[in-house]
């Protein structure tokens, strides 16, 4: 059996599989009554054999498995559900999180998986059982999750005093720069740097490092190389927004665009140059 048979398989069982049985399953096997869920397993196979689940599939291009989930999971709970799992996705393995709702006479719920790809994240989710329901929470779902990807990042706003700098790291599909980069398989990060002070400070590009969630350090790609593939009509435009190495005097705010190969940070370090003294001052940002 192949990888992609395997995922297909593991897409089937989730998405065919009542969030009740799924949990039984795990009892069993937490349990260690192996043969418990041997039998449980097999008689889900046989009873979901014909299942036609009514769900919705919905493909991100340049949005991180992590991004991903955590909208998944404010779209659940936008919609009145109650998170009752969480499972991580990652490459490989999909992420679940499913939702629980008590209505009168039973528990409505609600299973969404995130699938990392190699541009971007898919999202399928349904509603346990066949009905009108599960047709019902599908649409709402797509309609939620949309409107909230949509939302483009912005910074926070500006400090009264000192160097303020802040970053974000958009998503190559709905970032500032007007141009869609999923394509070229790169993140745009927007930076903004106040100076309240009555100092100079020296930028450079080659001072910003990004840090992924296993502690990888990830120096910005030559924005030149990204410009070069940007179409012709385009390129003036994109050139202007991109942020190059300068002077920053008091008083002045500046802000662009970097660039880092695509996937998931958790925090990025920029570092300035104080040109009185020459020292180095450097300023973590938490993503």
């Amino acid at each position: 059996m192949t990888s992609s048979d395997k995922i297909a398989r593991r897409r089937l069982w989730y998405l065919c599989t009542p969030v009740r049985l799924r949990f039984n399953l795990a009892m069993a096997r937490n349990r260690c009554c192996a043969r418990s869920a041997r039998v449980l397993a097999l008689s889900m196979a046989l009873a979901l054999a014909g299942c036609a689940g009514r769900y919705v599939r919905i493909e991100e291009k340049g949005m991180t498995c992590a991004e991903a989930q955590q909208l998944a999971i404010g779209a659940v709970q936008r919609l009145g559900y109650a998170i009752a799992e969480v499972t991580k996705a990652e490459p490989g393995s999909p992420g679940v999180v499913i939702g629980r709702r008590e209505e009168p006479g039973r528990t409505a719920r609600v299973l969404v998986q995130v699938f990392c790809t190699t541009i971007g994240a898919e999202i399928e989710a349904k509603a346990e059982g066949q009905g009108l329901e599960a047709l019902d929470f599908a649409g709402q779902f797509e309609k939620t999750f949309s409107a909230m990807a949509a939302a483009r990042p912005t910074p926070r706003p500006l400090a009264e005093v000192g160097v303020d700098v802040a970053v974000v790291v958009e998503r190559p599909t709905a970032s500032g720069l007007g141009v869609d980069l999923s394509g070229l398989g790169v993140a745009p990060v927007h930076i903004r740097i106040a100076n309240r002070t009555t100092r100079q400070y020296r930028f450079e590009g080659a001072a910003v490092q990004l840090q992924t969630p296993d502690g990888r350090r990830v120096a910005p790609l030559p924005s030149e190389g990204v410009l070069a593939k940007v179409p012709d009509e385009q390129r003036e435009s994109f050139s202007r927004k991109l942020l190059r190495d300068r002077t920053i005097s008091p008083g002045d705010t500046v802000e662009g665009y970097l660039f880092v190969p695509f996937g998931p940070y958790r925090r990025a370090r920029v570092t300035l140059t104080d040109l009185e003294n020459e020292e180095s001052e450097g300023f973590s940002i938490e993503f």
